[in-house]
């Protein structure tokens, strides 16, 4: 759920960034549908309404993509719903791996590393996109993502703001879900940011890099000499296309669980859920309307996107 935002690139750039994104899971940039605005009315945004669970998230995925798929189609473009990628490490432990059996399995998940750049190289939408002359490949860039960055906006704390076209198969898919797209847009890029801003925030905070101190001490004591979890996850896990660490797979899992181990013992993991829990809290404080708001319109959503898979 991305596209073109805040100005509108040279064609060059505009279709790069779209393979990049076609690389992505199916949700996280690259959505959209033909069907006209629901004739539903919008929910008004209420305190009560609750984040979703990850199976719900994961419904509106499936569901907006099912309508990208649509869409494109009735352009005359093809288009995959594809599978999320499968999470790394660096989303499931944002700050220190604190799971010993994950780490006795996945390391620090170099394994799924792996099965993403797989996954990701052979993209179908990606490889299609490719595919195409230069002509047809600006043609599907405006039938997804629109013609211009207009129409939609969100002013974005640290950002500026940020601008996405309401036209093309990913606006229409949101609308045909939200309803209201406009407010959806600019609650969902708003609250994204925010939620992203967590984790810098936790690290920059000196009770954290205290306990990292302890944690490092801990792991000197079992022969692993790292000053932080991050540099220890970058020793075994790189990103698409570079080198391998060299390091065995056995060394890998054996400093991984180290790693956990050593995150209980010196109170880091612990450390790190608490100030994570309330620097969350300040957040959604801070801006409650946007959270409110977000919360509301992808909850009404749910029973909108369940529809599409009996008719898809």
């Amino acid at each position: 759920m991305a596209g073109r935002t805040e100005s509108c690139p040279g064609r060059g750039k505009a279709v790069a960034a779209l393979l990049l994104c076609l690389a992505a899971p199916a949700l996280s940039a690259c959505t959209g549908a033909p069907p006209p605005p629901p004739k539903t009315t919008v929910p008004e945004p209420t305190a009560a309404a609750r984040a979703l669970t990850p199976a719900e998230r994961q419904t509106l995925t499936k569901a907006e993509a099912l309508l990208t798929r649509n869409c494109m189609e009735e352009r005359g473009f093809s288009f995959h719903a594809v599978e999320d990628l499968p999470d790394g490490v660096d989303r499931l432990f944002p700050y220190v791996v604190d799971d010993e059996g994950w780490a006795a399995e996945h390391g620090y998940g170099s394994d799924i590393q792996r099965k993403r750049d797989t996954l990701a190289a052979k993209n179908p939408n990606q490889l299609y996109f490719r595919s195409l002359s230069a002509e047809r490949r600006e043609a599907a860039v405006d039938a997804l993502n629109g013609p211009e960055p207009t129409g939609l906006e969100a002013r974005v704390p640290g950002m500026g703001t940020i601008r996405h076209s309401d036209e093309g198969c990913e606006s229409e898919a949101q609308r045909a879900l939200y309803l209201d797209l406009p407010k959806w847009y600019s609650a969902w890029k708003v609250t994204d940011a925010l939620e992203r801003s967590v984790p810098p925030a936790v690290v920059r905070d000196e009770r954290f890099t205290a306990a990292v101190s302890r944690w490092s001490t801990c792991m000197r004591a079992k022969g692993y000499s790292y000053s932080s979890p991050l540099e220890a996850r970058q020793r075994f896990v790189r990103p698409a296309g570079a080198t391998g660490s060299g390091e065995s797979r056995a060394t890998e899992i054996a400093t991984a669980r180290a790693e956990a181990q050593c995150a209980g013992t010196s109170g880091l993991a612990k450390t790190a859920r608490t100030l994570a829990h309330a620097e969350r809290a300040r957040t959604e404080s801070d801006h409650s309307t946007e959270f409110i708001t977000r919360k509301t319109l992808e909850f009404g959503a749910l029973n909108r996107a369940r529809d599409i898979f009996k008719t898809s």
